[in-house]
């Protein structure tokens, strides 16, 4: 009877034992599931925004695309040297132009009379002026363009100097 007693013990023992490694295994693959779901989770996130960030910048390779269109415009309707019906024609186009990229958040900023700055401006020429503070912007060869805070194209500038 006694010996009887010590295999049941042994059995219930082992079984307990045997218990606890499975909820220990269930716990351990529990861990592991969460694991991979929070990964997954994460992996769908960067994804998404990678995929707009792509958008963005396939986006911004056609607006400068069609900068360049309106900046040949623009030095059309400067030569008043042609009639002006011809001139009337190429200003509707080029207001059709500065319609589509302001109706997408694209404007123009002008940047005569501000300081320098190389996070909005290109300086091309540099021109000793003894009216202006040196890194004053003088002269606009080509515009530059924003979509909210960001620059998509930095102005193209001269920039005033001081005498040597």
């Amino acid at each position: 009877m006694v010996k009887k007693k010590k295999t049941e013990n042994k059995l219930l023992e082992s079984k307990d034992s045997e218990i606890k490694s499975l909820k220990d295994d269930v716990v351990t693959y529990k861990s592991l599931a969460q694991r991979a779901q929070a990964d997954l989770v994460n992996f769908r996130k960067r994804v998404e925004t990678e995929q707009l960030e792509i958008k963005e910048r396939v986006r911004e390779q056609l607006i400068l695309k069609l900068l360049e269109v309106v900046d040949q415009l623009d030095v059309a309707l400067d030569n008043k040297a042609v009639d002006e019906s011809w001139i009337n024609g190429i200003d509707a186009i080029h207001k059709n132009f500065t319609n589509i990229l302001s109706s997408e958040g694209y404007t123009k900023f002008d940047s005569k009379g501000d300081v320098f700055d190389p996070r909005k401006h290109e300086a091309l020429l540099s021109t000793i002026s003894k009216e202006e503070d040196a890194n004053t912007i003088l002269n606009e060869i080509r515009p530059g363009y924003i979509r909210g805070k960001n620059v998509v194209r930095p102005a193209q500038v001269e920039i005033s100097k001081l005498e040597e």
